[in-house]
């Protein structure tokens, strides 16, 4: 079953073996134990894992940014998927995020692709079926 919970401190291991696999426990820097240490209880960030049968398959972090021109919260989200993960893990972490961001009232939510991020479920066709425009070199998806 999968299950989608806030990120915690004791999935550090866990969210380093997604991102990197080729790094050793011995490579991490106190720096960035202390910057995941930091996404895990930042209230003003939702950082999320997708957990199927005891194994990390998926993580998104959402951050609200503070729009100058108009009112209300501009919701940025990150996003990982194992490329081993079960198909429908992508979609529950998109559409988790989706349903966060309108809790606190975001027009939008807001993709960047970044090189290397791609995976099976992370196309830009993906982004694009679930509603994400294009939009200069972001992809934006209205949530009204």
């Amino acid at each position: 079953m999968l299950a989608i919970r806030r990120g915690r401190r004791t999935d550090l291991t866990a969210c380093q073996t997604m991102l990197f696999p080729d790094t050793s426990d011995d490579e991490w820097r106190k720096a960035e134990v202390r910057h995941w240490r930091r996404l895990a209880r930042d209230p003003a960030l939702d950082f999320y894992v997708a957990q199927h049968i005891d194994v990390l398959q998926g993580m998104i972090l959402v951050n609200y940014i503070r729009r100058l021109r108009h009112s209300g919260w501009l919701a940025v989200l990150d996003i990982a998927v194992l490329p081993s993960a079960p198909a429908q893990v992508g979609q529950a972490l998109l559409d988790f995020a989706k349903e966060r961001a309108q809790k606190r009232a975001c027009p939008s939510v807001v993709w960047l692709p970044c090189s290397g991020q791609s995976t099976a479920q992370l196309t830009p066709a993906f982004f694009r079926d679930n509603g994400f425009q294009q939009v200069g070199e972001f992809w934006s998806c209205p949530l009204e």
